[in-house]
């Protein structure tokens, strides 16, 4: 929603686009089940991150160089899981025929 938002902003005061014109553009171009899709997956990616992060804080020692470790370890860990997770959810809205 931010983003949407952002992007009306932007559109606005930069290519002088009034609210109505975006929104319009914005049907045009989004449909409603493509929303509704990202606002399902968002949570669940969200969750996925959370965790992860947090496993992944909870191994750090007392060193700089640990921290960076499992930092790295971390957003390596996340972005696999959060691909693996967008292809499942590909896979069942496809079944679902969304």
């Amino acid at each position: 929603m931010a983003a949407l938002y952002g992007g009306g902003l932007v559109a606005q005061f930069y290519g002088g686009m009034g609210p109505e014109i975006y929104i319009a553009r914005l049907h045009k171009a989004v449909s409603v089940t493509h929303f509704e899709v990202g606002i399902i997956k968002a949570p669940f990616m969200a969750l996925v991150i959370g965790i992860v992060a947090c496993s992944e804080g909870l191994r750090v020692k007392g060193s700089a160089e640990s921290l960076g470790k499992q930092t790295t370890t971390s957003v390596v860990k996340s972005i696999f899981l959060v691909i693996v997770l967008d292809g499942l959810f590909a896979v069942f809205f496809a079944s679902i025929g969304m």
